[in-house]
C-alpha cells in the first residue's frame, strides 16, 4: 500500500511537472502600435524558462535587417532581456530572400509571466530602432483610455463653413495621443496645398514628443483642410481637419484603436470646425469605408483617353451628374455642412478629364458646358484647392467671375506661372488681402530670379525660355540650333541613370567634338536649383531649366510618360532619327548620332 501510494505520488508530481513545463501560446498576437507594417509577429510562446517570439520581415529583395543584442521585453515597467536568436545573429546584419523578400525568425528572451496579457517588444527608445507596443492576444479586449471631458463636450449646433478670407497668419493643429509609451516615436507626415507654391507638394514631416503631443504651424492663408498620414504596422491612418489662417484646432488620438475602418486612431476634435470634423470622420466611415452602405458614386472605369470628341466626354459626364445627385441628397444623419461640402468630390473628375484626355478638356466648348452646368462645383465657398486641381484651376482662371473662389483660382494659376519664372501682368484679383499676398510674393520670386540668373556661364539657360508655349518649346529650341545636329537629353538632379548616361557619354562628345552636334540638357523644378548649378560644370553642352508646363509638354510629345532620362536626336533639317525613353547604353546613342550627321 505505501508502495502504491509513493508511486501514485511520483506520478502525480510527474504529470505536474510536465504541465507546468507547457508555455503559452499566443497565434497571430496583436501589435497595438509600431511604425513599421513590413514585421509581423506570428506567435508568442511564454514558458517558464523563456518567452520566445516567432516573427516574420518582409522586405525588398536582399536588403538587410537586423536586431541589436540590447533588445527587451517590458512588462508593467520591468525589463526582460533578449537571450538569443534563431535563423538570425544578433547585432549582424541579415538579408531577406531574393525570391520571397521574406525571412522568419524566432527571437528568445528571460520568461515573462505566463499569465501576462500584454507586453512591448523595443531595441531601444532609440529614433529608428525596432519598437513593438501592446502586444496581446487576438482575443483579448484593450482598456479604453478615458477622453477628456472638453472632448466629450456637445459642439455647437451652429457650426457653419466658414467665409473665405485670406491672411497670413497661422494655422496651429495641436495633436495629443492617449495610451503613449516614451519610445513609440509616432511620425506624423503633413500634407497641405500652399497657394503661393503650387507646383510641389508640401509635406512636413514630425514626430510626438515623449508625452505624446506635437504642434503643427502652417500658412495657409485661407479656410481649407489639410492632410495627416500616420504612418503604423496597421496602415496608414489619415486625418483631414479643417484649418484656418489664425484659428487652431486639438486632434486627440488613440494609439491603440484597431477596427475595420481607415481614419481610426482619430477619436476626438475640439477648437475651430472641431463639429464639422466630428461628422465628417463618421461620414468617412459610414458612407466612404463601409463597402455595404456606399452611396457616392464610383469614377468612370472606362478609358477615358479613347474619347474622339468633346460631346462624348460631355455625355459622360451628362451620365454621371443623376448619380452624384443623387448620392449627396441621400445623405443623411450629417449637417448641411458636411452634405455640402462633398458635393466637391465632383471636382476629382475634372482632374481625371485633365489627366486622361487633355485636349479636350481644354477646349471652349468642354469649360463652357461646365460653367454652364456645374458652376458650383468652382465658384462655392467650399473648394477644396489642392495640388491634383492645377489643370482645373488654369482651365478657370481666365473668368471673369468676381468672388473669393474666383480670386483664388486666379490667384494660384499666377503663382503657378511666377514659381515657373513666367511673368505675365497681374491677374484680375478683387480681395485686398489676396491681392497685397500677390504682389508680395512677385517681387519676392521675380528679386530670387534674378538673381539666380547671375553668374551662370553663356551655356547655362535659367528660365529663359519663359515665354515660350509649352507645345512650341521643341520647336523654338530647334528652331534656335538650326542647321546642327541635335541630341535632347531629358534629366534631373536626383535622377542616377541620368548621370550615369551623362557620365558615359562624355568620351563620345570629345571624340565627336569636331562635328557640329548640340547637345541640350533639360530639365526642371524637381531638379533643385543649387544642385542644378553645380552639377552642369561637369555636364559638356548646353543646359536649359524649363518651367514644368514645357518640360511635361516634351514629355508627352515623346510618349515618356514623365520618365527619365528620355533622349531624342534630330538631324540637321529638324527631323527626329532616334529617340529612347531610360540609359540603354552609349552605342545606340552614338549609333543615333551618326545617322543623323549623314
Amino acid at each position: 500500500m505505501k508502495q502504491f501510494f509513493l508511486t501514485s505520488v511520483f506520478a502525480l508530481m510527474a504529470f505536474v511537472g510536465i504541465y507546468a513545463q507547457k508555455p503559452v501560446v499566443w497565434e497571430k498576437p496583436v501589435i497595438g502600435y509600431s511604425q513599421y507594417n513590413y514585421i509581423d509577429i506570428q506567435k508568442v510562446e511564454l514558458g517558464e524558462d523563456r518567452t520566445s517570439l516567432y516573427m516574420q520581415i518582409t522586405y525588398p529583395s536582399e536588403a538587410w535587417f537586423g536586431f541589436s543584442p540590447q533588445s527587451y521585453l517590458e512588462v508593467e515597467g520591468k525589463r526582460y532581456a533578449i537571450t538569443g536568436s534563431d535563423s538570425i545573429q544578433l547585432g549582424v546584419h541579415t538579408y531577406t530572400s531574393p525570391k520571397t523578400m521574406r525571412k522568419e525568425f524566432v527571437l528568445h528572451f528571460k520568461p515573462i509571466p505566463q499569465n501576462t496579457k500584454v507586453f512591448d517588444m523595443l531595441e531601444s527608445t532609440r529614433k529608428g530602432d525596432f519598437t513593438f507596443f501592446y502586444i496581446h492576444p487576438d482575443d483579448y479586449k484593450m482598456p479604453e483610455a478615458p477622453v477628456p471631458a472638453d472632448f466629450r463636450a456637445d459642439y455647437p449646433e451652429d457650426d457653419v463653413w466658414p467665409e473665405k478670407v485670406f491672411s497670413e497668419e497661422p494655422a496651429v493643429v495641436h495633436f495629443k495621443a492617449l495610451n503613449y509609451k516614451k519610445g513609440m516615436d509616432v511620425r506624423i507626415d503633413a500634407n497641405y496645398f500652399d497657394i503661393t507654391n503650387p507646383n510641389d507638394h508640401n509635406e512636413s514631416h514630425f514626430n510626438l514628443d515623449d508625452e505624446g503631443c506635437a504642434d503643427f504651424i502652417c500658412k495657409v492663408y485661407y479656410p481649407t483642410h489639410l492632410q495627416f498620414d500616420i504612418p503604423s504596422a496597421e496602415g496608414v491612418s489619415g486625418v483631414i481637419p479643417q484649418v484656418a489662417p489664425g484659428k487652431e484646432v486639438t486632434i486627440l488620438l488613440d494609439m491603440l484603436r484597431d477596427d475595420k475602418y481607415p481614419n481610426t486612431k482619430v477619436i476626438g476634435y475640439k477648437g475651430y470646425m472641431a463639429k464639422f470634423d466630428k461628422e465628417q470622420e463618421a461620414f468617412i466611415r459610414k458612407y466612404i469605408f463601409n463597402k455595404d452602405d456606399h452611396t457616392l458614386p464610383d469614377y468612370p472605369t472606362e478609358s477615358i483617353e479613347q474619347f474622339k470628341t468633346v460631346d462624348e466626354l460631355i455625355a459622360l459626364h451628362d451620365s454621371l451628374i443623376p448619380a452624384f445627385d443623387k448620392a449627396t441628397a441621400g445623405i443623411k444623419d450629417f449637417s448641411d455642412v458636411v452634405k455640402n461640402h462633398y458635393l466637391d468630390w465632383e471636382l476629382r473628375l475634372f482632374s481625371l478629364y485633365s489627366d486622361d484626355c487633355p485636349s479636350l478638356f481644354n477646349t471652349q466648348e468642354f469649360r463652357d458646358y461646365i460653367f454652364r452646368t456645374r458652376p458650383r462645383c468652382f465658384f462655392t465657398n467650399r473648394l477644396p484647392i489642392d495640388y491634383d486641381l492645377r489643370d482645373v484651376m488654369k482651365l478657370f482662371a481666365g473668368s471673369d467671375v468676381k468672388g473669393a473662389d474666383p480670386d483664388l483660382l486666379r490667384f494660384v494659376n499666377a503663382m503657378s506661372e511666377l514659381n515657373s519664372g513666367i511673368i505675365n501682368p497681374k491677374p484680375l484679383i478683387d480681395d485686398p488681402n489676396l491681392s497685397r499676398l500677390y504682389d508680395q510674393k512677385r517681387q519676392e520670386l521675380t528679386a530670387q530670379i534674378s538673381q539666380q540668373k547671375e553668374g551662370l556661364a553663356a551655356n547655362v539657360h535659367y528660365l529663359e525660355l519663359a515665354e515660350v508655349a509649352p507645345e512650341n518649346t521643341l520647336q523654338f529650341l530647334l528652331d534656335h540650333y538650326k542647321g546642327k545636329t541635335v541630341m535632347i537629353d531629358m534629366w534631373a538632379t536626383w535622377c542616377v541613370p541620368c548621370i550615369q548616361g551623362q557620365k558615359a557619354m562624355e568620351p563620345v562628345k570629345q571624340e565627336l567634338k569636331d562635328k557640329d552636334i548640340v547637345y541640350l540638357n533639360l530639365t526642371y523644378s524637381t531638379s533643385p536649383f543649387d544642385d542644378w548649378k553645380e552639377m552642369v560644370r561637369g555636364i559638356s553642352g548646353e543646359h536649359y531649366y524649363l518651367s514644368p508646363e514645357q518640360f511635361e509638354a516634351l514629355s508627352d510629345l515623346y510618349e515618356s510618360g514623365g520618365s527619365i532620362p528620355t533622349y531624342a536626336i534630330y538631324n540637321p533639317k529638324g527631323e527626329l532619327v532616334y529617340k529612347c525613353v531610360g540609359f540603354g547604353g552609349v552605342e545606340p546613342l552614338k549609333e543615333g548620332l551618326m545617322k543623323a550627321l549623314k
